[in-house]
């Protein structure tokens, strides 16, 4: 597969400019200069309405300068040797390039600055955006870990959505947990040395209480009930990035006990049968 990086980061600079007028139209302007310019081809493939995955405005434009001083040296080049070397490592029979848009991050997103070293993706259809906080401490070494994640979901979804036509796909929870797992599998594979933090370990007795109080919503295709066991939430005992901490260990114990199996392979096997066939599936 050809991939394609794109870097918006000379249209990030013309919107600083234009953001440091008095009157500035903070949204307008990160819609003209920011959205409207990728955003078709960004979503060119999406079956339908994609904006909640656009790249939150930055209004911190101190913050923003200092960024793109740092973001202005990003070797695209050698980004997208990187990108095909990691596609070659799951190989698609899609013949669309994979575009690869890569965007600055506001500063004032914590979690991500902390947590995710100051990257996060995001994939739409074939495509994949990656946002980056270069203000965040090893950011360089995450981007390429980050992409391996949003790459493995295309190509899930290009097996699913495209080649099975949807057949197969129930949109549980537990589906999602299942994919977002295989697609960290996937990076750790390629990426042996980096450790996520959204994928932390629980001790027996803290697993055993928090998978009781996933397993009743596990088959639940209600999507506005998954943000809060995906990504936790504290006030009702979830930790940060829960769903993501099962999923993988669901599939780690699937995959442990087919050794033989590879991540290709894998792409072809339905969420209930890996949960069926690892640990979880029996308790």
């Amino acid at each position: 597969m050809k991939i394609e990086v794109i870097s918006t980061f000379a249209n990030a600079s013309i919107y600083l400019s234009a953001a440091r007028h008095g009157d500035a139209d903070f949204e307008a302007l990160w819609q003209n200069h920011m959205i409207a310019p990728f955003w078709p081809e960004i979503t060119k493939w999406a079956p339908f309405d994609q904006s909640f995955k656009q790249p939150a405005k930055i209004t911190e434009l101190p913050a923003l300068e200092k960024q793109l001083s740092f973001l202005s040296e990003v070797d695209t080049c050698s980004l997208q040797t990187n990108f095909a070397q990691i596609a070659a490592a799951l190989p698609s029979d899609d013949d669309d390039p994979m575009r690869v848009f890569l965007y600055p991050l506001c500063d004032s997103n914590k979690i991500t600055k902390e947590r995710r070293s100051g990257v996060t993706g995001a994939a739409v259809f074939g495509n994949v955006i990656i946002s980056i906080n270069p203000l965040a401490k090893y950011w360089q070494k995450w981007v390429p870990f980050v992409f391996a994640h949003e790459y493995h979901h295309n190509i899930w979804g290009h097996n699913w959505f495209v080649l099975r036509g949807g057949h197969g796909i129930s949109g549980t929870l537990l589906e999602s947990m299942i994919t977002e797992g295989q697609a960290d599998l996937f990076a750790e594979s390629l990426f042996p040395d980096l450790i996520p933090k959204w994928n932390r370990s629980f001790d027996v007795k803290e697993e055993k209480v928090l998978w009781e109080l996933i397993k009743p919503v596990l088959f639940d295709a209600d999507t506005n009930k998954h943000t809060a066991y995906m990504f936790g939430d504290e006030s009702r005992g979830l930790p940060w990035c829960m769903g993501y901490s099962f999923g993988r260990m669901i599939v780690k114990d699937y995959m442990q006990k087919h050794p033989e199996m590879s991540f290709s392979e894998l792409l072809d096997i339905p969420a209930v049968q890996i949960f069926e066939g690892s640990k979880y599936g029996k308790i």
